[in-house]
């Protein structure tokens, strides 16, 4: 188990957090906060890291089968989703729906997971809009088992990633302002070289993971990393919006995540503190569960004209989250994740249920 990648999933979760406190106040709509849209593309590197980890070997060996794995997966992500859609149901929904039937059919698609495929604010951020990026999840764990395959000669798999970036960076710049964000923030095929991303770097972890390399050194490269990642983020007003969805970031979140897997320096060491790695445990439920706590509250404060100061606010809402985060891994999403493959036990899965996950 890699402790840090645990803990950094919380930290880019309080970035995700961050970005949408904008609800609340708009002390938050500097860039410094806006920006945290970044970790939605940290989490979809660190899954094409983690589940090579988990998974490459097991698949390649044929000890695994591939149903065995798309049934981890669903167990994995589902339960959560459909219960956090139910919640925002009963909270009113954030969608533009007119009349049942085409209430229905966005209903259908977030249901599904196949919203983030049309390019149509109104579906793929209906409901409990994060789970926009559980549509992109569900697209990379389908199509893992066949480019494991590939892996065999990371060469091929690096020819696949290269050619989608050219195509990705010539269809970004040619896409107009108005377009981007359906066709290359939420678009799950146009994410999946993020996934990629992860997938190489598994491939460079295992090269450098039995290096001798010194504390000093990791202490060096994961305070490089850092220092590489906050001069990407800070500058990043610079850089057009569409190139920051995805590729702009690759560089400085690949350096992050090769640099904490190896586990080798002192921030490590600060990473591997159990509340930090807990934080990390319960990161899937704090992403699902946060926007609706801070709409449900914005929507609140709006209606009572009762006008709370977001310094109070704000943390007294991320403890909200995080409580009903800890509930809910511990008592809700857990449970019902043995229980799905419990159910399916017929299938013999040698997945192990408390594996290092991705969310």
């Amino acid at each position: 188990m890699i402790n840090t990648l645990t803990s950094l999933r919380l930290i880019f979760a309080l970035m995700v957090f961050g970005a949408h406190c904008y609800v609340i106040d708009d002390v938050f709509n500097l860039h410094f906060f806006k920006e945290g849209f970044v970790g939605v593309s940290f989490f979809f590197v660190l899954s094409g890291f983690i589940i090579a980890y988990n998974y490459q070997k097991k698949l390649s060996e044929s000890k695994l089968a591939k149903r065995d794995f798309w049934i981890a997966r669903v167990a994995r992500i589902y339960p959560l989703h459909w219960l956090t859609l139910l919640i925002s149901i009963v909270l009113g929904g954030y969608v533009v729906a007119s009349g049942c039937a085409d209430w229905g059919k966005h209903f259908l698609t977030s249901l599904t997971l196949t919203n983030a495929y049309i390019p149509k604010a109104d579906y793929f951020f209906s409901f409990n809009s994060p789970s926009w990026s559980l549509c992109c999840e569900q697209l990379f764990y389908f199509c893992f088992p066949f480019l494991v395959p590939l892996t065999k000669s990371y060469k091929s798999l690096l020819y696949v990633f290269i050619v989608s970036t050219i195509l990705i960076i010539v269809g970004m710049y040619f896409t107009p302002e108005s377009d981007i964000k359906g066709y290359w923030y939420v678009n799950p095929i146009t994410r999946f070289p993020d996934f990629i991303v992860g997938m190489l770097l598994f491939r460079l972890y295992e090269r450098l993971k039995n290096k001798n390399i010194t504390a000093y050194q990791g202490s060096v490269i994961e305070v490089a990393s850092i220092v590489l990642f906050l001069a990407f983020y800070l500058y990043a007003a610079e850089i057009p919006k569409v190139y920051r969805y995805s590729c702009y970031y690759w560089l400085p979140v690949a350096f992050i995540l090769i640099s904490f897997s190896l586990q080798k320096g002192f921030v490590s060491r600060l990473l591997s503190n159990r509340i930090l790695v807990i934080g990390g445990e319960i990161s899937f439920s704090f992403y699902l569960i946060h926007l609706f706590v801070l709409l449900s509250y914005a929507e609140w404060q709006k209606e009572s004209n009762f006008h709370v100061a977001w310094y109070i606010s704000v943390p007294v809402l991320f403890c909200v989250i995080v409580s009903l985060s800890l509930l809910s891994y511990y008592y809700f999403e857990r449970p019902m994740n043995k229980r799905i493959r419990t159910l399916f036990s017929k299938y013999k899965s040698d997945a192990p249920v408390t594996e290092l996950e991705s969310r």
